[in-house]
């Protein structure tokens, strides 16, 4: 009987673990938005911000309303991570807090109503900076007790939230596709991210707007075999949904470890490329590299299977005054920025052994035939 009971414990562990690995479900919100006590208009932007990682963003449609109370209305979702369980939930109305908070809960639904003052807000920055009191009147002029007068502070502007998310992240697009706010997903193990820029339109493999999407890291020691001369380093990264378009391209970034940098030797260089399943081959991106912080960055129009490699680096030498191409015409790929050459300083030292090499046999060449 024992025996017999073991398969069924065995199956219940490994659904526990794989059910601890589920991240949580998102919270929803919705409501009533006023600003200087008017109903919000369309187009202003509502943000929820767990501790300092803003988790959820939407775009007000109808005036004074976010979300709705129907079954398939868009609501503010808000998406948590392990630990968020029970933290406070700010919101930002165009750059502005409200007032009301809320208490983060992993799957619930809740009606929330909010209301901030944008007048107060402007005016709260100079309310200390002397001593003699003010009064506003109700043309919205101001006057000092002191008989100095005095302009009115500037508008506040707010900066334009960039939404930050782990693993998986939503996307507040528009109707014909493109996102409202620039997004950054991390990876869990972090070091690898994607950032998609506000005006991106993105869509599925069907030509639908995206309302979320995935990046996850993957071992090397799975990946398909490239091509001789050509090493994956560091990690590689399965974004999803497979077959999702951007239009412009979005940017992908790889922060490699010094042991990792250090694999690129004399005479090779860092590229970044996506899998062709297709074909069967791995594709060169538009590569850019920056030594300065060991990132290596491309842009990439589509999703799939990315990963930077170590290849080595095809040096042309012409006449005096040669120019080394690093990059790929045909692709527009794997071209130093401008900031650094894109290489560490032992692939430099490398090419330039390879010129003085070069050098030295046309001068032998040269001797013989005179």
């Amino acid at each position: 009987m024992g025996m017999r009971r073991l398969p069924l414990i065995l199956l219940l562990v490994a659904l526990v673990g794989t059910a601890s690995a589920v991240p949580p479900l998102p919270a929803e919100f919705s409501g009533t938005v006023t600003v200087d006590g008017n109903p919000a208009p369309a187009g202003t932007v509502i943000t929820a911000r767990i501790g300092n990682h803003d988790r959820g963003s939407l775009t007000l449609d109808t005036a004074g309303v976010y979300g709705g109370i129907d079954l398939f209305d868009r609501r503010l979702i808000v998406n948590g991570e392990d630990g968020d369980a029970g933290k406070e939930i700010v919101f930002f109305v165009d750059g502005v807090r409200a007032p009301e908070t809320a208490v983060y809960a992993a799957g619930t639904s809740t009606a929330l109503d909010l209301a901030v003052t944008k007048e107060e807000t402007s005016d709260s920055g100079s309310s200390g900076s002397s001593g003699s009191s003010d009064s506003i009147g109700s043309s919205g002029s101001s006057s000092r007790s002191s008989g100095s007068s005095t302009s009115s502070p500037p508008p506040v502007v707010s900066a334009e939230p960039v939404m930050e998310y782990t693993g998986r992240g939503t996307l507040d697009t528009d109707a014909g596709g493109a996102v409202r706010h620039a997004t950054v997903i991390t990876t869990a193990e972090e070091g690898t991210s994607l950032s998609i820029g506000q005006g991106v339109v993105a869509q599925d493999q069907f030509g639908r707007s995206l309302d979320s999407v995935s990046v996850q890291s993957a071992p090397l020691k799975d990946l398909p075999a490239a091509g001789p001369g050509t090493t994956p380093v560091g990690r590689a990264v399965r974004c999803g949904p497979a077959g999702a378009t951007f239009d412009p391209p979005i940017t992908v970034s790889f922060t490699l470890t010094p042991e990792e940098w250090d694999q690129a030797g004399a005479g090779e260089r860092f590229v970044v490329r996506w899998y062709n399943s297709a074909a069967g081959t791995w594709e060169p991106l538009p590569t850019t590299v920056h030594p300065a912080t060991r990132t290596i960055t491309a842009t990439v129009a589509h999703f799939t299977l990315i990963a930077p490699f170590v290849e080595a680096a095809p040096v042309e030498i012409l006449a005096a005054g040669g120019v080394e191409e690093t990059g790929d015409p045909s692709t527009g790929g794997a071209t130093p920025d401008a900031e650094d050459a894109g290489l560490p300083a032992n692939q430099s030292a490398g090419i330039a052994a390879v010129v003085v090499l070069a050098g030295v046999a046309l001068a032998v060449s040269m001797r013989r035939r005179g």
